[in-house]
């Protein structure tokens, strides 16, 4: 199981209403069908992702966007400079840089202001992405070491997944 705290979060245990409409939501599993569509232009999607896929076809992490699958092959422009035969865009952070898989199977983030010569490395794997900086340890360093208190944040840090 690549995604402990996904999983956990998707039982919605203590979550109010509220705030699953402001900071958590998931949606349908993708279908076979779209996941074969996208493996067709790039068959080195790790296993990983195709599992998040087929757990959710997309999700917002409080202000973290993980696209569904069908969107996510609609960004291809801002990986073009840098080779859409070897990036995916799967997401974006609140500042909008887009979270972007490499053949390798690591995780980078490529920002639009301005852009970066080559997209900034960030995780080894896609389920780093979602464990550690969206919902765990990574999560306040990502932020540059501060975070403002957020019931997302009090969320993360009642699971013990965040000091």
């Amino acid at each position: 199981m690549s995604f402990p705290r996904l999983q956990k979060l998707m039982q919605r245990d203590g979550m109010s209403d509220k705030f699953q409409t402001c900071w958590f939501r998931i949606y349908s599993p993708a279908s076979e069908d779209e996941i074969a569509a996208q493996l067709v232009k790039r068959p080195w999607l790790s296993e990983d992702y195709l599992e998040f896929l087929r757990l959710t076809n997309g999700a917002t992490l409080e202000m973290f966007v993980l696209y569904e699958i069908r969107e996510a092959g609609k960004k291809d422009d801002c990986v073009e400079p840098f080779g859409s035969e070897d990036w995916f865009p799967v997401g974006h952070d609140p500042s909008d840089d887009v979270f972007v898989i490499h053949r390798s199977g690591c995780v980078a983030t490529i920002s639009s202001d301005p852009p970066p010569e080559e997209p900034i490395p960030l995780c080894d794997t896609f389920p780093e992405l979602i464990e550690d900086v969206c919902c765990g340890p990574r999560y306040i360093p990502y932020f540059g070491g501060t975070k403002n208190e957020t019931e997302w944040f009090d969320y993360l840090r009642g699971q013990g997944w965040v000091d």
